[in-house]
């Protein structure tokens, strides 16, 4: 399996956990005035933009990692 795979596994897992918590605080904060709708979407999009540059970020890095050691000398 390469990096990339690796990583975008990863993600959906993190990406199930960040939704049990986020549901548990909603479950909690139904006392406020919060749309079941609106706050899910806009912590998802910031969710997914930060693991899809984590994800991309790394995979460029181990991707050229071997390349930049040669280039050291290491």
């Amino acid at each position: 399996m390469d990096v990339f795979t690796t990583g975008l596994i990863v993600l959906f897992a993190m990406t199930a956990i960040f939704y049990i918590v986020l549901f548990s605080f909603i479950f909690y904060w139904h006392l406020a005035k919060i749309s079941f709708v609106i706050v899910p979407m806009i912590f998802t999009f910031e969710f997914f933009a930060i693991g899809f540059f984590v994800v991309c970020i790394v995979s460029i890095i181990l991707n050229y990692l071997p390349g930049i050691i040669r280039l050291l000398g290491l």
